[in-house]
């Protein structure tokens, strides 16, 4: 009976560590690598397919790492595991409505275009609140509260004010 105690309390520490551990790290977004992913309920292809995500280059943000698996969470807020080899390191931001894209950072900066809500552009540098985004030939800057997955942190040129 004792043993089997010391077992349990063991067995919940290293799980309290390994969540700790995984909680400290700072959020990291990717972006899915082809179309046609699947995201499926568990680290492995015997768990179901719970999304299709048909869209390359929809940003995801890594949440934890099994092996081959890596455990993302969508811009819906959906958290799904899919294949690491689907993955890739360029970085992407989704338009959760719509916003203009402006010509320099700040409100008041010249329209370049305007993005409507689900539009995938690539995310490039930070200043302050803002993102440099290029979508669709056309490079601007975009408010990061209009955003998902705008996170500088591993960003180049990033400006921090």
């Amino acid at each position: 009976m004792r043993r089997g105690l010391v077992a349990a309390i063991v067995a919940a520490s290293a799980l309290f560590s390994l969540n700790s551990a995984v909680a400290d790290q700072p959020a990291r977004f990717m972006s899915l690598k082809v179309g046609g992913v699947e995201g499926r309920s568990g680290p492995g292809d015997q768990h179901r397919v719970a999304w299709m995500y048909e869209r390359a280059g929809l940003p995801v943000m890594l949440l934890a790492e099994q092996g081959d698996w890596r455990r993302v969470r969508d811009p819906d807020g959906d958290e799904v595991w899919v294949l690491a080899a689907s993955l890739e390191t360029r970085r992407t931001v989704y338009v959760r409505e719509q916003t203009t894209l402006r010509r320099s950072a700040r409100s008041g900066g010249q329209a370049v275009a305007y993005l409507m809500p689900g539009v995938v552009a690539s995310i490039t540098r930070c200043d302050g609140e803002w993102r440099l985004v290029a979508v669709g030939g056309r490079i601007g800057w975009v408010h990061n509260s209009s955003l998902w997955g705008g996170d500088c942190t591993g960003l180049a040129n990033t400006i921090r004010r």
